[in-house]
Formats: structure tokens, sequence, C-alpha cells
């Protein structure tokens, strides 16, 4: 079985999650991505990650502590500073360093409270580019959940943007089967897979509907995968009653992913107060998708260097988000040029 790293090829040259910002507060933390495993660290001005090994006897660099800017050993008290450089090595007493040490480092970037990574053996061009939607916006609330998941990326992605499982695995929760013809539309220009349903009698379950939709105005609903590995999801009842669901995959290792989900909405006046239950509700859907993967997965681990799945036209937005992943690993640069536009019907 060949490891993820070859199954992905070029989709490593990219930013990823790799922790909230908040999780470094109470010192450095380990997180692993690509099999890679990273110390996260913040000395107050900067965040920065590195292998998470010391140079010296491979101790974790995650047990240590931040002192003085550095991040130092637990083992021997090496010190690095945000650059990776050794500082200091107290066995080597005040004259020491005679010969210059660095660690490897990822370039690392804070942006809507998140830390991203960049992966790649090569130096990226630019920060992160994507943007959590309505971050910060007046009338907006967010948070963010993160969830372990025993999949891989693609089949997570698909997951999240699949409206006829909704009917199975959320049950009750989500959305119950009504037997009801949904005209679908999926775009896919410019790296990015936009599917549109025309329905605007749907609804998105008895239980949050009250809250989410009290005037029981038209919904618009749209899913759009945003290539190599993000996913949003946006419900809009009117001008004033909106949800966005947005998740960005993080690939661990095979079998492995760790989805950083962000939730935000608007709801006039209340919002604020609603947190907890809107929490509860999405928490308890994301496990189901979690047991549903965990089911794909013993399958399709038997299977993984040549998967087979058989297709009805209701899953034409899971085909192009393979063939966008599939032109990625090779560094086809036709995954931002690639166009096509589908109709379909689809039944809930």
């Amino acid at each position: 079985m060949s490891n993820l790293i070859s199954r992905d090829g070029h989709l490593i040259n990219n930013w990823y999650i790799a922790c909230l910002k908040s999780d470094l507060k109470s010192g450095p933390v380990q997180r692993t991505i690509y099999d890679q495993k990273l110390v996260i660290f913040d000395d107050g001005k900067k965040v920065s990650a590195f292998a998470d090994r010391c140079l010296h006897r491979m101790a974790k660099l995650s047990d240590g502590e931040v002192k003085n800017g550095c991040l130092v050993c637990p083992y021997h008290s090496w010190h690095y500073n945000t650059d990776g450089e050794v500082t200091r090595v107290p066995s080597e007493g005040p004259e020491g360093l005679k010969g210059k040490r660095k660690i490897r480092t990822f370039p690392s970037v804070v942006k809507d409270d998140v830390v991203w990574v960049w992966m790649g053996a090569e130096e990226p061009s630019s920060g992160p580019s994507w943007d959590f939607p309505f971050f910060g916006e007046k009338g907006w609330h967010h948070y963010y959940m993160v969830t372990d998941f025993n999949n891989e990326v693609t089949n997570l992605a698909e997951n999240f943007m699949d409206v006829p499982h909704t009917v199975s695995v959320h049950k009750g929760w989500f959305r119950n089967e009504s037997l009801q013809k949904v005209p679908m539309t999926t775009t896919t220009q410019d790296g990015t897979v936009l599917v549109t349903y025309h329905q605007p009698d749907d609804n998105i379950g008895v239980l949050i509907k009250p809250i989410l939709n009290p005037k029981n105005e038209p919904m618009v609903h749209t899913d759009k995968f945003i290539f190599p590995n993000i996913t949003r999801v946006d419900y809009s009842f009117g001008s004033n009653y909106k949800y966005v669901i947005n998740s960005q995959i993080t690939p661990v290792s095979t079998m492995k992913s760790r989805v950083y989900t962000y939730i935000g909405y608007k709801i006039p006046l209340v919002g604020g107060l609603l947190k907890p239950f809107i929490s509860y509700y999405t928490r308890k859907v994301i496990e189901q998708d979690v047991w549903i993967m965990d089911q794909q997965s013993e399958n399709y681990l038997s299977e993984i260097n040549n998967p087979r799945f058989q297709s009805t036209p209701a899953d034409e937005p899971h085909i192009q988000i393979e063939r966008l992943r599939e032109l990625g690993i090779a560094g086809d640069e036709r995954v931002f040029s690639t166009s096509k536009t589908n109709e379909t019907d689809i039944w809930i």
C-alpha cells in the first residue's frame, strides 16, 4: 500500500490548518499533517511550526516550554528561536554553539484565528488565500468545531456536499425522506465545484427550522468545493437568516483527517443566545458523519490504491471533485481551467 504523500502527490504543496490559535494558550502543541509530526508554538509575537523532534536526542519539543521567546526542549534544554536556530545548549556552557544548528521549519500564518502551515518543500509564493465567510462582520456569529475522521480528504469533501445521504444518516436531525424532485446544477470552474439546488420549498430539519427560518421564507441552498480541500455549504432564508458551514480538511495520515469546521450564522437579535443550541445541533450532525465515514473507510482501506465506486446522476458533484483532485495530484494546471456545467434532477 502506498503512503498518503505518494498518493496525494503535488497536493502537499498547499496551506493546511494545523490548529486553532486558542490551542496555543497553554504552550506548544503537537499536530500531524501528511505523517509529519509538527510542534506549533506562540512566543507572543509570532506563531512558528517546526519538526517535532529535537536535533540532539529526538525528544518531543511539543513537551517543552516557551521561555524568553524560545522553544526549550524538555530533555537537555536546547533553546530554539522562532526561526528554528539553536541559540543555547546548556551542556556546552556560555561559549558553546561553535557550529550553527537549525531545525526544519514550516511556513506558518495566523488568519481568522486559525494557524495555517505550508507543507510543501518549496517556499510558498503567497499566504493562504481562503477567508472564512463573514468572519467578524456585524450581525454574524461564528465558532469552530474540530473533528477527527477515519477517512481521507476526497471522501470527506464528497460527504460534506452530499444531499442524498442526509435523509438516511441524518434522518430526523437534518432532513427526512419526502421523495421530492430537486433540480440541481453543478458548475466546475476556476478550481471550484459549485452546486445549486433549485428547490425553495426545501428545509434543513424540523429541529432547527424554527430558529433559522421562523418566517418560513424560501430556502436558497448552495454547496461549493474549493480546491484542494475546502467545502462551503450556504443556506439563506430571506435577507436576515443565514447559515454557513465551512470545512477545511487537513490530511493527517492514511485514512486519518482532521476537519476544522467554521460555523457562521446570522439571526437577528438573539443570535448570541442561541449559540449553545446551534453548537449542540451541529455537533450531533457531524458525529453522524463521523460514523458513516468510519463505515466507508473499513471497505475503502482494502482497495485504497484502486477504489471502485458506482455512481448515479446525483453523484455529479463528487465526480467533479474527484476530477479536480486527480489533476491536483498530478500537478496539472488544468485544475484551474477545467470548465463544465451539468443539470440533473435528484430525489430527496
